[in-house]
């Protein structure tokens, strides 16, 4: 027998409970609009204090133009009415909760609000209302007159009140939304600028009013009597009504406790009973179940989800805001949002996305990491070619050894270029670029980073190449798209950052595609395009990518990757140039001759120096022993590899031509020969 067929049928109507979450809903969204406008407000208005650094004239002729926006019909009236409407529907939230059990901010922000009109109406009373009444004169010299210095302790305190409530909200809300992270810290260097120039411009204001040759302002006893009446009329009026939501909130709280109990089941949690009324997120922070709650009980996120295993019928059905985010998500049937359910029944619940329990976290809300989020990225894969071969011919600690140096080498290369690891595995890696600026750069700092590595592991054969079986050789494949980043953490391995989506599996199979084509770099065409810029000695490229109905375009890169010149766009012209794609890989190498390309018998392109340095390598043979030339070594690496993947195109005409020889390496000129030993 399940719960709701225990509890009996629901004792309340079908519609009261969905009418409660979708005015919760309407609420949540005037309240943020109105939170608006006032933050708007007082940003140009700390913004006109701040231009006092430049003297009191240049604070006038900004405040007309302020003038001119808030003191006009629509700007008074949107002004006065999110003033009026913003406090009553916060408290109308606070009212609302059934624990007050809270993160930290919440209660700062809530703190800050009622401490907010202590200082304000006082404000408000004496510059517009006084000058509405009395012809006051509002102008900065004259204000900063009565303020400076007696009031300006009161007047910095307003100040740092308004601005850090607004600004918690703001980030509170804003931070479980994708584009967010790339737009945070931009926001928060204006959060700490504005207020801290505000002030300084407040001061070097106050003090040059304060020596102006003006005679002291005249108050009449009319004057002072209403002034002080509407201050204490208004502080009044505020507290008393938030004291006639307090009484509210204590009257419901006695008049539930002694009403009917529900039981409430947490999967892994234990069985509870409580008066019905509450969501379940309250629920969770009541009796201190570790859950996750990125907004805050605000339905911006899915953090707070769970699963309904037991009383879901019961259960009103999801307000606006609920539904769209479920949607969203695509979340099963019986998947609802902690933060917008509130039982009146016998209910069980599970939670989904439970916070992983510490010491420091058992009885607390544990929020996700606010880094978390999808961003547009740019991946590195990179893998050595033909290591295992290798492994089986070498020397486990000599096998350590050229692992870590070949490491060292990768990590300088991507960090040089702004770019961060995010896994080691074997022998190949996976690094990450675009965390912070822009994805152009980004793009362009993972071209290059390749180049970088393309030689140092020329540089690595060079010095290890007496010792190696095989020369070194590198495949990297690139690509650009949306990707999830964020961090895991385990009590033994630490945290780690991880980055995760369908960019990387590109990335990773462009990765393979380089063993085909014979190309040490592939980059995608979206990467290429991002980056804004041409490279020398591409070859077009077709890469099926599973899971894609077409085929990827990419750019293959026989070497490491140069920007073009500006009177050579290749890039560009194979773009132009679709048909591309299909030629052999071979033919495009010899047909880069004319820029000082040699070919190696595999059809890949080579500077006429690469090869010359790789003679010079080879040269000290000991004893008649023999070094695999570069040709020998893409023999081998083949050999080793899978077979041929599908979708690369540059690839099948190579078999039309089995009669086609290999042209010896490049030699040196005789001039640079040692002369021939007799």
């Amino acid at each position: 027998m399940s719960l709701s067929q225990t509890a009996g049928p629901g004792r309340h109507g079908p519609g009261i409970g969905s009418g409660m979450e979708q005015m919760s809903s309407w609420s949540r969204d005037i309240r943020f609009v109105s939170g608006m406008v006032l933050l708007l407000f007082a940003a140009t208005h700390f913004i006109n204090h701040a231009i006092g650094i430049a003297g009191l004239q240049a604070m006038e002729d900004v405040q007309s133009w302020r003038y001119w926006v808030w003191r006009s019909w629509p700007g008074s009236v949107l002004l006065y009415g999110a003033l009026v409407v913003h406090p009553l529907f916060a408290m109308l939230r606070v009212a609302q909760r059934r624990t007050f059990r809270m993160p930290l901010r919440e209660m700062l922000q809530i703190a800050l609000g009622l401490a907010i009109p202590l200082f304000l109406v006082d404000h408000i009373v004496g510059t517009r209302v006084m000058g509405t009444f009395f012809n006051l004169d509002e102008s900065y010299p004259a204000v900063l007159r009565r303020l400076w210095p007696g009031l300006a302790t009161n007047q910095t305190i307003l100040l740092l009140l308004v601005w850090v409530h607004g600004i918690i909200g703001l980030h509170f809300t804003l931070r479980s939304r994708d584009g967010y992270a790339r737009w945070r810290d931009p926001f928060m260097l204006a959060a700490i600028l504005i207020p801290a120039l505000a002030l300084i411009g407040f001061v070097v204001a106050g003090r040059e009013a304060a020596l102006l040759n003006r005679s002291p302002e005249q108050y009449s006893d009319a004057a002072v009597t209403m002034f002080n009446q509407n201050v204490t009329w208004a502080k009044t009026a505020f507290y008393g009504l938030v004291g006639g939501f307090v009484a509210f909130v204590g009257i419901r709280e006695i008049r539930v406790r002694t009403t009917r109990h529900i039981t409430v089941r947490f999967v892994g949690h234990g069985v509870r009973k409580l008066t019905p009324g509450l969501t379940v997120l309250e629920m969770f922070r009541r009796f201190g179940i570790p859950h996750a709650a990125l907004c805050g009980g605000r339905a911006r996120c899915a953090t707070c989800r769970v699963l309904v295993l037991d009383g879901g019928d019961d259960l009103p059905p999801p307000g606006p805001n609920e539904a769209r985010l479920l949607r969203r998500i695509a979340a099963p049937d019986r998947v609802r949002l902690a933060c917008q359910i509130r039982p009146r029944d016998d209910v069980q619940v599970q939670i989904l996305l439970a916070s992983r329990l510490t010491g420091k976290t058992t009885s607390q809300e544990v929020e996700p990491d606010s880094s978390v989020g999808k961003r547009g990225l740019t991946i590195i894969v990179a893998d050595l070619r033909a290591f295992s071969a290798m492994a089986e011919r070498q020397l486990p600690q000599e096998l350590m050894g050229l692992l870590n140096r070949f490491f060292d080498e990768m990590a300088q290369a991507i960090t040089a270029h702004g770019g961060r690891i995010d896994a080691f595995y074997g022998d190949g890696f996976m690094a990450v670029f675009g965390v912070e600026g822009s994805p152009g750069r980004a793009a362009q700092a993972a071209i290059t980073a390749s180049g970088d590595i393309v030689r140092a592991v020329e540089a690595l054969n060079r010095e290890f190449g007496a010792a190696l079986p095989l020369p070194l050789r590198i495949g990297i494949g690139i690509h650009t798209g949306e990707a999830i980043i964020g961090s895991v953490e385990n009590e033994s391995l630490g945290r780690r950052e991880v980055t995760v989506g369908e960019t990387v599996m590109v990335a990773s199979q462009l990765e393979s595609a380089t063993r085909r084509v014979l190309s040490d770099v592939v980059v995608s065409e979206d990467t290429i395009r991002i980056a804004g810029r041409s490279y020398r000695g591409t070859t077009q490229l077709k890469v099926s990518i599973k899971g894609r109905d077409k085929p990827l375009t990419a750019f293959g890169f026989a070497s490491a990757p140069e920007v073009a010149r500006d009177d050579e766009d290749e890039t560009a012209k194979a773009m132009a140039k679709p048909d591309a794609a299909d030629a052999d890989p071979a033919d495009a190498s010899s047909g880069k001759a004319e820029n000082g390309k040699a070919e190696d018998g595999k059809g890949r392109g080579a500077d006429a120096g690469d090869v010359i340095a790789e003679a010079k390598v080879r040269e000290p043979v000991p004893d008649g022993a023999l070094v695999p030339s570069a040709v020998s070594a893409a023999e081998a690496e083949a050999s080793s590899a899978p077979e041929a993947e599908p979708g690369l195109e540059a690839e099948p005409a190579r078999k039309d031509e089995p009669a086609r020889k290999r042209k010896p390496p490049a030699r040196k000129p005789a001039r640079d020969r040692p002369a021939d030993k007799a």
